[in-house]
């Protein structure tokens, strides 16, 4: 295990307890050591108590945020106090140099969806070398009622639910590109896959064969195509 060093790195607001930026307290084990003249706000500790424990750990679960997030926020919104947690080196005692590179995915901003359905329309035709819609790995989601347009696509999730939820192995993940691949001969179409997406993200042919993004072998033509960048390719916000 780690032991940890937690220390005010920013004070973005208006913070009406006396912690100033370079104050600190260290976690060894399941002791917490506050140094004298130091001071930690109750509200802030009791917010970063469910993280600790995790962040002290060797974590190598795949596309896992732990290891590679590293700074959190207090829950004040006026206050916005900015921590960063180190891991501590055992032998040295110095914050431990972490690179953690996060693979890239579709990242999907609803708000700037116009329901335009260029990404409907270039994935079909990609795939299929038709203009159906139906046959697209991406899905617009339109609300008349509120005036919203959701895309659904794969967001290749770091577990893939989808995945361990099929039956007869026919979802794998692409270790190069990391995306979720159908082998359309051993799908069943029992839509077990469906159920355990959580982005509703997993269509079906008209044979029951299920749908799912493939990153078009890196080349992602739905972010190419969107005209207001409410699809994205990378992995912003997975650092820090």
């Amino acid at each position: 295990m780690y032991d940890l060093k937690i220390v005010v790195e920013e004070i973005e607001g208006f913070c009406d307890l006396p912690m100033e930026v370079g104050d600190y307290f260290t976690v060894s084990g399941g002791k917490i050591k506050i140094p004298d003249n130091k001071h930690m706000c109750l509200w802030a500790l009791q917010s970063l108590m469910p993280v600790l424990p995790a962040k002290e750990r060797e974590i190598n679960e795949e596309n896992d945020w732990i290891p590679h997030t590293k700074r959190f926020t207090c829950p004040d919104p006026n206050g916005r106090v900015i921590f960063r947690i180190d891991r501590l080196d055992p032998k040295t005692g110095k914050p431990l140099e972490e690179n953690v590179e996060i693979p890239a995915r579709i990242q999907v901003d609803p708000e700037a969806c116009t329901g335009c359905r260029a990404c409907e329309t270039v994935c079909a035709f990609v795939h299929t070398k038709s203009f159906n819609g139906e046959r697209a790995r991406i899905k617009i989601n339109k609300n008349e009622i509120e005036g919203e347009d959701i895309p659904y696509v794969c967001r290749q999730c770091g577990d893939a639910p989808c995945v361990k939820a099929c039956p007869v192995d026919a979802l794998s993940r692409d270790c190069n590109s990391n995306a979720i691949l159908v082998d359309e001969a051993v799908c069943i179409g029992c839509y077990k896959c469906a159920e355990a997406c959580p982005f509703d993200a997993i269509s079906f042919t008209e044979n029951d064969t299920a749908l799912i993004c493939d990153l078009c072998d890196g080349e992602i033509e739905c972010v190419k195509r969107c005209p207001t960048n409410a699809l994205k390719f990378d992995n912003i916000g997975g650092r820090n």
